[in-house]
């Protein structure tokens, strides 16, 4: 948005035009691609939790390998298979995020 700002008052109506709609079909694109679903971590004795995904409801739950890549206290950075997943504070209750939490300092 910056750069578009930028062109608005230093380049010609046209760059700025050009740039406007980039910016849009970007953010679309990247809207249309982000992932939904669920995901449900079974915790396990003496393993490491079981990650299973689904990403309709009605579809079969899917095995799925889970890593922990960043673990704040307001948001958590997973690699769900080759998916990279940022769960933010409004992503579940914080009952279930801080469960989650406590699975994800289980993973090795």
């Amino acid at each position: 948005m910056g750069v578009v700002v930028v062109l608005a008052r230093h380049a010609p109506g046209w760059a700025t035009l050009l740039a406007a709609g980039l910016l849009v079909a970007v953010v679309a694109d990247a809207a249309r691609r982000r992932p939904q679903g669920v995901l449900r971590c079974e915790p396990r004795e003496g393993a490491a939790p079981l990650a299973t995904w689904r990403g309709e409801v009605g579809m079969a739950w899917q095995d799925m390998p889970l890593r922990c890549d960043y673990l704040g206290p307001w948001l958590i950075g997973l690699r769900l298979a080759e998916r990279r997943l940022w769960l933010w504070p409004d992503s579940a209750d914080p009952e279930a995020l801080r469960q989650l939490r406590k699975v994800l300092h289980s993973l090795p």
